[in-house]
């Protein structure tokens, strides 16, 4: 009777340059895809950061960022029309980055 190991007696063979680039193929199927929003959606979103650069208001901001959702909470310091991005200032007064593309979700805090 033969008995055979399947994969396991490939895998002696393989390269660690393999091993990684097929771990790195697994994690990319396994990354969430970026959802579509609509065109209300994106109208909410402008009222609320109307709302937020005129009075000041903290807004949670939700990212989708390398398949996984980030969440930034500060007020509106500053908008880069020719960057797409928003300059945020949270609590302890860091400055962070925002671009438009990566914006899913604007909520008053």
């Amino acid at each position: 009777m033969i008995k055979d190991r399947g994969t396991k007696k490939w895998v002696a063979l393989m390269l660690p340059e393999h091993v990684e680039a097929i771990k790195e193929e697994l994690k990319k199927e396994k990354m969430k895809k970026k959802p579509e929003l609509d065109e209300a959606r994106w109208d909410e979103i402008d009222q609320l950061v109307q709302e937020g650069i005129e009075y000041q208001l903290p807004l949670e901001f939700t990212l989708f960022k390398n398949g996984e959702y980030e969440k930034h909470t500060g007020s509106i310091v500053n908008m880069d029309i020719v960057k797409n991005e928003f300059r945020i200032k949270d609590r302890e007064n860091r400055i962070h980055f925002i671009p438009f593309s990566m914006m899913m979700n604007v909520e008053k805090v």
